[in-house]
């Protein structure tokens, strides 16, 4: 994950297959969460809403990684 802004105010970008990605951009306040794919997506987030995504895809992916990890056992 890119720890700074790129030139255009790119965040990350981040490939769910070959044909979708969901990309992250910042320009002062504000955010915008790209759903990348044959038919794109743009929406903007307030900080707070970001914050909460992110919350929620850590905790998603924690749950996930723990449930593998018993599958795998």
């Amino acid at each position: 994950m890119a720890n700074e802004l790129d030139v255009f105010g790119v965040i990350d970008e981040i490939e769910i297959d070959k044909s979708a990605a969901i990309v992250v951009e910042q320009v002062d306040d504000e955010i915008t969460i790209v759903i990348a794919s044959v038919v794109g997506v743009h929406f903007e987030v307030t900080a707070d809403q970001a914050l909460k995504l992110s919350r929620a895809l850590a905790v998603a992916a924690e749950n996930a990684a723990k449930a593998s990890e018993s599958i795998e056992e």
